[in-house]
């Protein structure tokens, strides 16, 4: 077994594809969100221009006053709007609208198709006595929502002031009457209260994701390893000198090893990152954030990996050892993918209701529980004894598990010539 276990980890660390994956991997996820957001930055020189028309003559200052959502720079004939999150700046220019004629709008519509704006809106004269009445804003791209999001708010903070001044109501006491409204949310756990906002989501769905890729890729590249020796008839080799079991139990573990070198070097890149990247992470999410890297949660997740791996690794090689050709293989490793995509599905429901009887049923079920149990943790700590007894319900899960796999595996890497049906291969865990 040893033998096997040190062939299958030198194998898959020397490989070029394992080198790629890990120390190129990393700098692709990184690049996927660094991109965006160079794009965006490069994007803020890129002024847009929008030009307002208010027929109502009382709404116009609301787009050229600090509404203590954005920063408000005056400048000569215009307002300059920076959009708070990443993105261009804004020109506001208002047009009288007794110097509007025909010839006007349809000027504007050049300038528009022309991209000398991006675009122009018309506040109707009765916007504020009629509700039914909208303002308009015509633009070239529909899907600019930091424009769209910018004149959209403005427009409807003018229009509630000035549709409470109409009623005699004065917006300055309706302003002062809903500060400190708003709810701070905190997570009580043992001992301390955290700030939360939706890092215990986000924390949980991102491992959740990389669990279930992870899971995926290395017993796809076990199922893959065990079809490859099948077929250069090396398996026959190995066979003659150790006994089958242990082959599984080798390559298992030795595989396992390499994943857990490899997630140990993404750790590793991602603790130097965060280092540097911690205060930034922080402000934007707040203090509630450190909860996603605490050192608990970092020890549940590789003890989640860990058993998460034994078990579906054992079934890829199990469900390997039963085809002859890669092609196969997929039809094969349905039923087995299919359980880990099902826990994905239900991660939503299981984090915002993780107390819930089948929330707790579901992650206690040992199949699931590296994904949902994870979910439950960054949500709402369960009880220790749910989250001992989903690994003590995972370890015997795997040893179930092992010893199925060990009889398909025994009989499976011997037999060629054609498919197996499920009752031949039910058939093949009688054997003694």
């Amino acid at each position: 077994m040893l033998i096997v276990l040190r062939h299958e980890f030198r194998q898959k660390i020397r490989s070029k594809a394992f080198i790629i994956l890990t120390f190129i991997a990393p700098l692709i996820m990184g690049a996927t969100i660094a991109i965006p957001i160079l794009i965006s930055t490069i994007n803020e020189g890129n002024d847009k221009q929008i030009i307002l028309i208010d027929s109502t003559g009382k709404l116009g200052r609301y787009f050229t006053v600090d509404s203590n959502k954005r920063t408000i720079l005056q400048n000569p004939g215009s307002v300059k709007s920076q959009n708070p999150s990443f993105g261009p700046s804004i020109h506001i220019s208002i047009i009288d609208p007794v110097m509007v004629s025909a010839n006007t709008l349809d000027s504007l519509k050049s300038q528009l198709l022309q991209k000398k704006i991006a675009g122009y809106l018309l506040i109707p004269p009765g916007a504020i006595s009629d509700s039914n009445i909208t303002a308009t804003l015509r633009v070239t791209n529909a899907n600019d929502f930091t424009v769209e999001e910018f004149l959209s708010s403005h427009y409807k903070d003018g229009l509630f002031a000035e549709r409470l001044k109409t009623s005699g109501i004065d917006p300055e006491f309706v302003q002062r009457a809903r500060k400190g409204s708003e709810i701070s949310t905190l997570k009580v756990s043992e001992g301390k209260e955290t700030k939360d906002n939706g890092v215990g989501f986000v924390g949980g769905y991102i491992t959740g994701m990389f669990l279930y890729i992870s899971m995926l890729l290395y017993g796809s590249l076990i199922m893959q390893s065990v079809i490859e020796e099948k077929n250069s008839r090396v398996i026959e080799l190995l066979s003659s000198s150790v006994k089958p079991i242990d082959i599984l139990i080798g390559k298992v573990l030795g595989v396992g090893l390499a994943g857990l070198l490899q997630v140990s070097v993404w750790a590793s890149m991602f603790a130097a990152v965060s280092f540097f990247a911690l205060p930034v992470i922080l402000s934007t999410l707040g203090a509630g954030a450190g909860n996603i890297i605490s050192p608990s949660s970092f020890i549940y997740f590789v003890l989640y990996f860990v058993f998460g791996y034994l078990m579906y690794a054992t079934l890829y090689a199990g469900a390997g050892a039963t085809v002859e050709q890669a092609s196969d293989a997929q039809q094969v490793s349905m039923p087995i993918t299919l359980l880990i995509i099902l826990p994905i599905i239900m991660m939503t429901s299981v984090i915002q209701s993780p107390s819930t009887t089948s929330s707790v049923i579901l992650s206690l079920i040992p199949f699931f529980s590296p994904i949902l149990m994870m979910g439950r943790i960054f949500s709402e700590t369960p009880p220790f004894w749910q989250i001992a007894l989903s690994f003590v319900l995972m370890g015997v899960t795997f040893f179930g598990v092992l010893w199925i796999s060990g009889k398909i595996y025994r009989t499976g890497i011997l037999m060629y010539g054609k498919k197996y049906s499920l009752r031949e291969i039910f058939k093949w865990l009688k054997y003694s």
